[in-house]
């Protein structure tokens, strides 16, 4: 069995392309069966591979027996005369913290360790002991909470050209049959069993019960019908990203992803479910805990007559539908209301928006006035019209002004709705207020009342941004 074993193992990674001559291959190792086989497995491969192996364990706080494995996972390291890099999270407190479930907290948690050891000892790939089973267990759990073709695709041998899985041809039967071959006694997880997690369940109770009343080989079978619906997955998910780079907008990637609504509409459902997934993963980096209803309340704000509306998603992420744009951005915080007087002249810093307004005074009007300012954020107003002290505030219940080139007043709701503003930006929107009389909105227009005439002999002159110079 122990040369079956390894052989077939040798295939498959070659099958794969997974491994390169001498690179430095981190095996993850929780001292389970399955990692237990990845282990010995490659390191009875590794001269054949001529690659360098590192051995990683991480200890996720969550059991009072999990520093056993551990040490029992270093000892088999030392064993085998390979190096053992170790560590442990409180996986409760980063829970808490990043807002996760415990599975996708766990995930994101060895991901990061995963790419910091990498880092530190130069390695290029990471060894993972999923195995056929796993593979069936996840097209079935998926299945059951209503994924689509990506979700039923199961897990890939390769993940992102890095993360390989060269136990994905076994069967959990073959690897407990291969431990036991060269006598070894993995450790034994609690939490492998507990009722709690679907996984388990599907495990322990489905599974079986398919096996045993409905198709022995239900395991293949699904494996299989993920290897079909992987080819497809990677072939429709190349077209989405096309499109999906096609329909969006120019913004800061880091703090929001931004889709143009019409072009969005213009695709199949099957691709605007893939463009949206795209949003997602490159705004927050996977998809866990995302299900068929989220993308369904998405599409339900993008098709409504709404113009403007806001949907929670899990993992700290919210989609915001404002006009014609689509907007996946982390949780905002909602504005609350400022005032801060306004040094007339000279310069007041506004701390809740990180911007200053500088104010400049003119015994004359400068010559190339008309041609300087649009009112946008640098503005001149009237200074004989106006009574200080100047108060620079967000909107308040009742504003309302008269708009440049207008001829009556109009109140501030709706011109923001007016100049297509998102509901959830309009607080956070300046505007210099001289007593009730709204002097300018910051970033749109200037009050008629307030406007440089022929007879106006004091100016005062308003910029609004930080880090320049006004002369």
């Amino acid at each position: 069995m122990e040369a079956r074993f390894v052989q077939e193992m040798h295939r498959f990674i070659s099958q794969h392309t997974m491994i390169e001559d001498r690179e430095t291959v981190l095996v993850a190792v929780s001292g389970g069966a399955d990692s237990l086989a990845l282990l010995y497995g490659l390191h009875a491969l590794h001269t054949k591979l001529n690659c360098y192996l590192h051995v990683v364990h991480l200890d996720h706080g969550l059991r009072c027996d999990s520093a056993a494995d551990a040490e029992f996972t270093r000892e088999h390291a030392a064993r085998l005369g390979l190096p053992f890099t170790g560590h442990t999270v409180e996986l409760p407190h980063l829970i808490k913290q990043w807002k996760l479930s415990v599975e996708a907290a766990g995930r994101r948690a060895r991901y990061e360790f995963y790419e910091s050891v990498c880092a530190q000892v130069g390695a290029t790939k990471v060894a993972l002991g999923h195995h056929q089973d796993d593979i069936a267990e996840t097209v079935l759990m998926n299945l059951i909470r209503g994924a689509g073709s990506d979700g039923l695709k199961g897990i890939a041998p390769i993940r992102d050209g890095k993360f390989i899985r060269p136990l994905a041809a076994f069967t959990r039967e073959e690897i407990e049959s291969f431990l036991k071959s060269i006598n070894l006694v993995p450790r034994y997880d609690s939490t492998n069993t507990a009722k709690r997690y679907l996984r388990n369940r599907i495990r322990h109770e489905l599974m079986p019960l398919l096996e045993q009343d409905y198709n022995p080989n239900i395991k293949a079978g699904l494996s299989r019908t993920a290897e079909v619906l992987s080819a497809e997955s990677e072939c429709l998910e190349a077209i989405a990203r096309e499109t999906f780079e096609a329909c969006r907008l120019p913004t800061s990637p880091s703090t929001c992803i931004v889709l143009d609504r019409e072009k969005f509409l213009q695709n199949h459902i099957a691709l605007q479910r893939r463009i949206l997934r795209n949003g997602i993963v490159e705004l927050f980096g996977q998809v866990e805990d995302f299900y068929f209803e989220h993308y369904q309340g998405i599409l339900g704000l993008i098709n409504r007559n709404r113009p403007n509306a806001v949907l929670a998603l899990p993992n700290g992420i919210q989609f915001r539908r404002a006009y014609e744009q689509l907007i996946f951005e982390h949780t905002r915080v909602e504005t609350e209301d400022f005032a801060y007087p306004l040094n007339v002249p000279g310069k007041t810093f506004i701390p809740t928006l990180n911007t200053e307004i500088t104010a400049c005074l003119y015994d004359t009007l400068p010559d190339d006035f008309p041609s300087l300012l649009d009112g946008t954020f640098e503005a001149m107003f009237d200074y004989s019209k106006i009574q200080l002290p100047l108060i620079v505030r967000n909107r308040r219940q009742g504003d309302r002004f008269q708009p440049h080139g207008m001829q009556g007043t109009k109140k501030i709701k709706d011109f923001f709705i007016d100049a297509k503003v998102p509901r959830c930006e309009r607080n956070r929107i300046p505007m210099v207020v001289c007593g009730d009389e709204i002097l300018w909105v910051i970033g749109f227009t200037t009050n008629e009342m307030f406007k440089i005439r022929h007879q106006t002999r004091r100016c005062l002159h308003l910029h609004y941004g930080k880090d320049e110079t006004v002369s």
